[in-house]
């Protein structure tokens, strides 16, 4: 059998044994490769687009500490604490804001948490663990996939491991002041991206100092660590008060803290198992190996990976209190995972034949990409495309109108997937009325440019197009959705598209 190496040309046989020395570079590369190949693709997920539009109303408005996200739904924005949202506002000022741009931080903090799980892995054993730690992030599909969004969960995962990082690195021994104020501030950002949500971090530290290193009560490094997180969340609730009276303490602790975590919250609950059953299904084959990691873990008392499975577990845990099990929800559990996770691959696998596999993999990687690019595969999948087949008719409506908020008619809350969507890309607050009168009066008044029905709404599009024919006409439509606008002599739109 013929050598490889012996048939290749020496710069491309220097070239594989320098990526097979530098795995972080051939992870960081095909992270890269993935996140831009969705890139240009339209549409981003429904809750992006709530938290796109609250950073561009920043941005547009410089309400910086008082987000609202429309007119008439969330006008006061305190569900989450505002960090990713006032990051992805200053994009916005700095590039334009469109469904590529809104999806940059994600991307980021995605590609950082690949790097990051490697040099968590660096720090407790070797590149060769590192490297497969960082592989079984990648190969999780979910998160990656996810990344590509301004869901909150991806930036807190991003700090929640530079926080791991941070750990390990005080457990051996560093106790340099640029650790303890990178691991305070990423501490601090995490709880400043999503509240609460963050707080299994949190206890992974404070179990890692309490039950194995409480010499750290005599260090000024890990109080520096705590000050400086603490020192961040302060701040913030600080301005609040200055900027709002309070308005984000009163409703996030009081109303999310106490009602949703403490009592009074939603009275169905996912269970412990109910997460555990999904993460495993959506986690394959990588769950499989869980199991053994922890057993490893345990056995030969890797003290350095102890605060990943502790905040895995508090994940576990604390989703148990969530009405819905959402995909983003299971972002840090992912990435928590992946450390435990690979290291049976890593007492498997020799380190010649990890190096053999990285060059491998980024051979493979850059194939399937080429493929997918050629093929013309959506990475990420596009939802509800009715509202961007409408975008293009509906600027074209809104663009010589006073104003361009909408109507729609029910009871209660209105689609929240429409009302986002249209937020978003037609730039509209959407009123819910109760009645087809009262849609009818409030557009007369040419306060409102449109009226937004769901196609299976049949017996309003009936009404709207029977006894206010001579009022309204329809604007645009297709499968899910008709849009009426007021008649003047008749459709005075002249003949626009109807995109289905």
């Amino acid at each position: 059998m013929v050598n490889p190496n012996l048939s290749c040309p020496s710069t491309m046989r220097r070239l594989l044994d320098y990526l097979a020395d530098h795995p972080g570079q051939i992870l960081a590369f095909c992270a890269a490769v993935f996140l831009l190949l969705g890139w240009g693709q339209d549409g981003i997920s429904l809750d992006s687009a709530t938290y796109a539009v609250i950073a561009r109303n920043m941005a547009e408005t410089g309400s910086w500490f008082n987000p609202h996200y429309t007119h008439y739904y969330l006008s006061v924005f305190t569900t989450h604490p505002p960090l990713v949202m006032w990051i992805q506002g200053l994009i916005f000022l700095l590039v334009e804001p469109n469904d590529s741009t809104a999806r940059l931080f994600g991307a980021l903090c995605t590609f950082g948490s690949v790097l990051m799980v490697y040099l968590i892995g660096r720090q407790i054993l070797n590149k060769a663990y590192a490297f497969l730690a960082g592989l079984t992030l990648l190969l999780t599909y979910n998160f990656m996939q996810i990344g590509n969004s301004t869901l909150l969960d991806v930036p807190m995962t991003f700090f929640i491991l530079v926080t791991l990082w941070g750990i390990v690195k005080l457990q051996k021994g560093d106790v340099s002041v640029r650790t303890a104020l990178i691991t305070g501030a990423a501490l601090g950002c995490a709880w400043l991206s999503k509240g609460v949500v963050s707080a299994p971090v949190w206890i992974a530290l404070a179990a890692t100092c309490l039950i194995w290193n409480r010499q750290w009560f005599r260090k000024k490094s890990f109080w520096l660590v705590s000050l400086m997180a603490l020192g961040m969340i302060a701040t913030h609730l600080l301005l609040d008060q200055a900027y709002t009276g309070g308005q984000f303490r009163h409703s996030y602790l009081l109303h999310q803290v106490r009602g949703h975590f403490l009592g009074g919250g939603p009275d169905i609950h996912t269970e412990w198992w109910q997460f555990t059953c999904r993460f495993a299904g959506m986690y394959l084959p990588f769950s499989i190996l869980l199991p053994f990691g922890f057993y490893l873990i345990i056995k030969r008392r890797m003290k350095l990976l102890y605060p990943a499975p502790i905040a895995l577990l508090f994940y576990f845990l604390f989703y148990s209190a969530s009405s819905r099990l959402y995909y983003h929800y299971f972002c840090p559990a992912y990435a928590l995972a992946a450390l435990p996770a690979s290291l049976p691959l890593w007492y498997i696998l020799k380190e010649h034949h990890i190096r053999r596999i990285a060059v491998a993999f980024l051979l493979i990687w850059i194939a399937v990409a080429v493929g997918v690019k050629i093929g013309g595969v959506h990475v990420h999948e596009i939802r509800m495309p009715e509202i961007y087949a409408l975008t293009d008719v509906m600027h074209n409506v809104l663009e010589d109108k006073p104003n361009r908020d909408g109507i729609t008619i029910g009871q209660g809350r209105p689609n929240w997937g429409y009302v986002a969507r249209t937020a978003w890309y037609w730039r509209s607050s959407i009123l819910r009325v109760s009645t087809v009168e009262d849609a009818v009066k409030h557009l007369k008044s040419e306060k409102y440019a449109y009226i937004l029905i769901e196609s299976d709404d049949v017996s309003t599009i009936d009404t709207l197009s029977t006894q206010y024919a001579d009022t309204v006409t329809i604007a645009a439509q297709n499968d899910r959705l008709t849009v009426y606008v007021l008649s003047r002599g008749g459709n005075a739109l002249g003949e626009l598209p109807n995109p289905r």
